[in-house]
């Protein structure tokens, strides 16, 4: 409701340029606020064992491609190039698509955050040792050593200051939401980062279900 109604003032012919920038302020504080509500919502689901996983088979390469076009558009908002890697055999799995695409979507939203105006961001699909790997890696400014053992923490956030000049803070929820879909797909998920030179996310997920094999990448 409230939502709806921030959207619809916005819309008002002739509102004065301060009043508009207020309503703006006020519709991303609303949208934060709704992805922490849906954020806190489905981590509660998922420690009562009441997150279902809607699996399908599906080819990991159409997922990736379809976030991969949103992160595109975050990053040319950002100045940042991106890269995204799917080339090869199909790979069919058996995931839930709505969520993996999630923990893409994820990965991809904190790669361009982090990573200053001129960076880049590449997203690549392989295999290894018969397991699926995506692969999110950035040129940004890095993870301290320090931090790296809470990156997965519920309510963790990194300093504000890695961020862009202007960049609202995140929920602190996202990475611990990532690192549930993994898991709960009999994954896991791993990162690495040095200070100044970048972060790299590899999610590695249960091999293909019909022996269809990933190919280059590159």
């Amino acid at each position: 409701m409230l939502r709806s109604g921030v959207e619809r003032a916005i819309t008002t012919p002739g509102l004065p340029r301060d009043t508009l920038e207020v309503l703006e302020e006020v519709l991303q504080e609303v949208n934060r606020m709704t992805e922490l509500v849906d954020a806190l919502l489905t981590l509660a689901r998922a420690d009562e064992g009441r997150a279902e996983l809607h699996k399908e088979p599906v080819d990991l390469r159409e997922i990736v491609a379809e976030a991969g076009e949103t992160g595109e558009l975050l990053a040319e908002q950002a100045g940042v190039t991106m890269d995204v890697g799917t080339s090869g055999a199909a790979v069919v799995v058996s995931v839930d698509r709505s969520r993996i695409r999630q923990l893409i979507l994820n990965l991809v939203e904190n790669a361009v955050k982090y990573t200053p105006r001129g960076g880049s961001v590449q997203v690549r699909l392989g295999q290894e040792d018969g397991r699926v790997t995506l692969t999110v890696a950035d040129s940004g400014i890095g993870i301290a050593p320090g931090d790296l053992p809470h990156v997965f923490d519920r309510f963790w956030r990194a300093d504000t200051a890695r961020t862009r000049t202007g960049e609202r803070p995140g929920t602190g929820l996202g990475l611990a939401i990532c690192k549930w879909i993994a898991e709960a797909h009999g994954g896991t998920i791993a990162v690495t980062s040095r200070p100044g030179r970048g972060t790299t996310f590899v999610v590695s997920l249960p091999g293909p279900t019909d022996g269809r094999t990933v190919g280059p990448s590159d």
